[in-house]
């Protein structure tokens, strides 16, 4: 696998955790596995190495094969002391340091740090609404002061960074990312998250739900989204092709049958006694795992959140949108008194802030 960076990549796993009772925080399980290996998961692609900042449950942390590096400097100094010991440990020139507790973090993190390497000794995420000084990607060359500055019983990571010339990195509309899990609601607010969001693109045919989704779905991901899609038709539909096998041997009665190949896998149910369509139903058959939002073209009459598409050329008028408490904006090439938030249609940057800003709501522990 190539890696996008030449780095090590650390996992600060070495916090008292007080908020969370004491409790180790990188062990604790989210939707059944611990929160340090989901960071792994989205850290390992991008650096050469990955080890993990520990003060405790090391045979715990080993049983990964990771290398678990322990604080120099006792009594939980903070992440700067876990950073420390690791650049004292290992002979890496880079170093990219993230919590244990921030399991969203985007695919494109290692490399958007890197590109600014030449230009600071650290660089840092800000997520386009707040600093987050512990996701770092630093020099060893720091490590002296660094010394220096825990030994003057400094802690503050932010006023090290700035005092070492480093500088913030934008993450533009990807405050989702970074979202951290801090207390015990957090985490059940997430475990309650385990289910990707659906979220429908709905309007009358030939308006420009797909032209939009085909603009939106790219948007998404550079933000770190994974975006699934359920698209309703209404015609006969088949994805097989007639003289293949697999569609020879559908035909031939299978209920279900699944095709596979290294680069993908499609399921395929008959459903002749199903009368009508069941959105929740069909979003269950999706990997949620792989998931952070489900995005649905059509279904414009079921009860979930849903934006609406309006253009002004359409033979309906604005006044006969089916708006209901599950609109949460339209989005629109003219504009019109709206009870909900106007969107501009023609704007699918607008439309995609709109959503992830929606989006992070929907991951937050309500107040």
């Amino acid at each position: 696998m190539t890696k996008q960076i030449s780095a090590c990549g650390v996992i600060l796993a070495g916090g008292r955790a007080t908020r969370m009772g004491g409790k180790d925080k990188g062990l604790l399980l989210l939707n059944g596995k611990p929160l340090w290996n989901c960071v792994y998961e989205k850290l390992y692609p991008q650096v050469e190495q990955v080890v993990i900042s520990a003060n405790r449950n090391f045979a715990e942390y080993a049983k990964s094969g990771l290398k678990v590096v322990a604080d120099s400097l006792p009594d939980y100094p903070g992440p700067l002391a876990g950073m420390l010991s690791v650049m004292q440990q290992l002979e890496h020139e880079w170093f990219l340091f993230c919590p244990c507790d921030t399991p969203a973090i985007p695919n494109s993190l290692a490399a958007t740090l890197w590109r600014e390497r030449n230009k600071a000794p650290a660089v840092w995420v800000h997520d386009g609404n707040k600093d987050h000084p512990a996701i770092v990607l630093m020099h060893r060359r720091l490590a002296p002061a660094l010394h220096q500055y825990l030994a003057a019983d400094e802690r503050r990571v932010m006023d090290f960074l700035r005092k070492a010339g480093g500088h913030a990195v934008t993450f533009q509309d990807s405050a989702i990312c970074f979202i951290n899990i801090n207390t015990p609601d957090d985490l059940q607010c997430r475990e309650k998250r385990c289910y990707a969001p659906l979220l429908a693109i709905a309007a009358w045919s030939g308006t420009g739900k797909t032209t939009l989704l085909k603009q939106l779905i790219p948007l998404l991901q550079q933000a770190g989204v994974r975006a699934g899609l359920i698209k309703h038709t209404h015609h006969d539909m088949d994805v097989d092709t007639p003289g293949k096998d697999s569609y020879e041997l559908r035909h031939a009665g299978a209920h279900q049958t699944l095709v596979a190949s290294d680069k993908r896998w499609a399921l395929m149910t008959e459903t002749p006694d199903i009368p009508t369509l069941n959105l929740h139903y069909l979003s269950q058959r999706m990997d949620h795992r792989f998931l952070d939002l489900i995005l649905v073209e059509g279904f414009k009459q079921e009860t979930i959140p849903k934006i609406l598409l309006y253009r002004a050329a359409h033979r309906y008028d604005s006044r006969d949108l089916p708006i209901d408490q599950y609109t949460i904006a339209i989005a629109s090439d003219t504009y019109f008194e709206s009870p909900v938030p106007l969107l501009d249609l023609n704007a699918p940057a607008e439309i995609a802030r709109f959503i992830l800003s929606w989006l992070e709501k929907q991951l937050k522990v309500p107040s």
